[in-house]
Parts: C-alpha cells; structure tokens; sequence
C-alpha cells in the first residue's frame, strides 16, 4: 500500500493540521444522506458543511436551526462533535455559487456540497434567463415546504473563478469526467496532461475544485468524499474564493509547487508568481497550508505556510513488489489498497544500510523512509511473506 501518499504519512504530520476547532452556527438548507452531511446556511449567509452521524442525520429536519461544534478538516467541512437543535426556521437566505440552472431548479455550490433549491414561478425567470451560468454568484431567499428548499427570490451577486462541489461521477474519458448531483449533470474537463488519480472511478462520490470559464469547468483538484478519507488533506475553496489545499509538498521549483493533498486527491500545482517569498526550510516532503488565485486563467500562490514545525521529517511507507534494485537505490510499486496497482516509489539506500536476505526483484515488502534533502530516503524495510503478514 502506498503510503507516501495515505495514513502514516497524513496521520503523522497532517493530523496536527487538521485539529482546528470549529463551529456552525445557521439553518439546514440540504441534507445528503450517502455523504451525513447537513447543508448550513450560516447567519451571515455562508454555506457550510457539516459532516455528522447517520441518528445526527435522521433527526434533523430542513429548516431546522441548529449550533454544530466539531473540527475543522482540511477540505474545509466540519466534522460533528455536537450538534444542538435551536428551533424551526420557515426562511433562510444563503449565498452561493450556480452550477447548473434548469427549469424548475438550480444546482448551487456552497461549503464544498452541490444541493439544489425549487424554484416557485417568479423565479424560474430568473432559471430561463441565459445569463444564468455556472460560476454566477447568487443570493437566495429560500423557503422549507413539503420537505422542499423552495427559492422565493434569487438575485445575481457578481461570478466566481473558481468552483467547489460535490457528487457521484458517472462518466470517465480521456479529456473529461461527468459529476452528477442531486440528479444534475456536469461535465468537468481535464486539463492537458492531467489524468484522473486510479481511485477514482465511475461510481465514485467525490469533492470537486474547478476553475470557470465561460459555461466551462476546468479541474484544478478533485478527492474521493466517503468516510475513509476524510483525515488525508484536502483542498476546497475559501470564503474568499481562493483554492486553498493542506497537503505534503511533492515538486518544487523556481517557477511551480505542487502539493498532494491526501491519499484520495490529485495534486494541485499552484504557480509561483515574480517576487513571492518561499518560507524558510521549505522542500519536497513538507506538508504546508496553501492559498492561490485564479490570475489570467493560472492558479497562482498567495499564501503558504509549514505545518511540520520544528523541520520534522514524514514517515513514509510503501508495501507492494520490488521492481528495481540497485546498490544506492529501491522501487516499489504499491499498491493501493485494493488490489490494483498504485504509484511506484523510489528510496535511496543510505550507506551503511543492510538488506533483508533474500531481497530481489518481485519480493513483496514493507518499507518505511523519511525525506531527507528532498530524498525519499530508506530506514527500514521487510520482505513480507505469503499472508501478507
């Protein structure tokens, strides 16, 4: 199992990250039973995520009231630790951003979640209107009836660069994937170059960041949404609408840093704008907090910070067969957890250091690094026999 990318790895340095306290504080404006997430419309008119128990789930009614203290994860939703019921609310307004209009509904995104409002007569105008487009800026007054969100007004608010939604994937091609939610359709592209990580399949639920150009939506990031990888990193869109992403550093340069933001995401490449200042100790293998805009069509970073203080080096832990071994070097190509094949990773062999007897080509192996100067550098490994124990 690969693990540069996945538990020991985030586990040991994202962790600590991830342990922001948090609290919501609005109106469920949505409910998404296969992700327990409570779509919020905050008092300040914000959407949030809130990632809670199926009994959470269960009782919880649209419109309700309700105050949410949980932690902060890195994909920017909050996981419940409580959950208070304040009372029953008729209304809500709530901002958000348009992925879809249709007819009789329109397909927002907000806090991470796609969910959609009804539409009642007079604001289907609004939904038959040609300027409505993905990316535009909303502001809704909603209403709950007959288990609906109904929006009574909607009102334009400027357009948005940048995406963040969720759904099921349905189709997968060379040069694009199809996300459905709340039973709306949306197709992303892919960048050129750009394949989607091997996890994500058709059938998968996933969280989305896509750049908006026009009616088009661009991948800048995507990971699986389902319980197991909530703890990995995680990229979203901020308040602000930057992309931000929590992730370990995997390619630097003078021009480009990419980060890898869990074990379920593709890595997301934010450009390094003329005269930006990198922080001090900053290298391939550091797990880092950053924050990008979209300039001229290009992801460009604003802000980054280290989250290993101190300079401490990750763990990290690859199982799967050898496939090359040289006297300074070994690769392994893990495996991902399921069977099929994952990355492959390299590490130095540090003067010194002995190899189990028997070690070649096609052993099957656990083992273990840290990065050193930017090297995936071997401190243990162990040939694993038939079991796999």
């Amino acid at each position: 199992m690969l693990k540069l990318t996945v538990a020991a790895f985030a586990v040991a340095l994202m962790a600590p990250a991830l342990a922001h306290a948090g609290t919501v504080r609005g109106t469920v404006v949505a409910k998404q039973a296969k992700r327990h997430v409570l779509v919020i419309a905050t008092y300040h008119r914000d959407v949030e995520s809130a990632r809670v128990s199926p009994r959470q789930l269960r009782k919880v009614q649209l419109g309700a009231r309700v105050a949410i203290v949980g932690k902060r994860l890195a994909d920017g939703s909050l996981e419940a630790t409580r959950m208070r019921r304040l009372g029953q609310a008729k209304r809500a307004r709530l901002s958000a951003v348009v992925i879809k209009a249709r007819a009789r509904r329109l397909l927002l995104a907000g806090g991470g979640s796609a969910f959609s409002i009804r539409l009642n007569r007079g604001t289907r105008l609004l939904a038959s209107s040609a300027s409505v487009r993905p990316g535009e800026k909303v502001t809704a007054e909603v209403e709950f009836s007959d288990g609906r969100t109904v929006g009574l007004d909607v009102q334009s608010n400027g357009n948005a660069a940048l995406i963040d939604f969720s759904g099921v994937v349905t189709a997968i091609d060379t040069a694009s994937f199809t996300v459905s939610s709340d039973g709306i359709s949306t197709v992303v592209q892919l960048p050129a170059g750009v394949v989607l990580p091997s996890v994500v399949q058709v059938g998968s639920e996933v969280e989305v960041v896509a750049a908006i150009s026009g009616s088009t939506l661009t991948l800048a990031t995507i990971k699986l949404d389902d319980e197991s990888s909530q703890d990995n990193g995680g990229s979203s869109v901020n308040d602000q609408g930057q992309v931000e992403a929590e992730g370990f550093v995997t390619a630097l340069d003078s021009g480009s840093i990419t980060i890898q933001p869990g074990d379920n995401a593709s890595p997301v490449t934010f450009a390094i704008p003329t005269g930006f200042v990198l922080p001090s100790g900053l290298i391939v293998g550091s797990v880092v907090d950053a924050r990008g805009d979209m300039v001229n069509g290009v992801l460009t970073l604003t802000e980054i910070e280290i989250q290993n203080e101190g300079g401490d080096q990750a763990e990290i832990e690859a199982e799967g067969p050898v496939t090359a071994l040289g006297p300074s070097s070994i690769t392994i190509q893990a495996s991902d957890g399921e069977g099929d094949g994952g990355s492959p990773v390299t590490f130095a062999i540090p003067d010194g250091f002995t190899l189990p007897v028997g070690l070649a080509v096609g052993s099957t192996v656990d083992a273990k690094g840290t990065m050193l100067n930017g090297v995936a550098t071997l401190t243990e490994i162990e040939i694993q026999n038939d079991g796999g124990s």
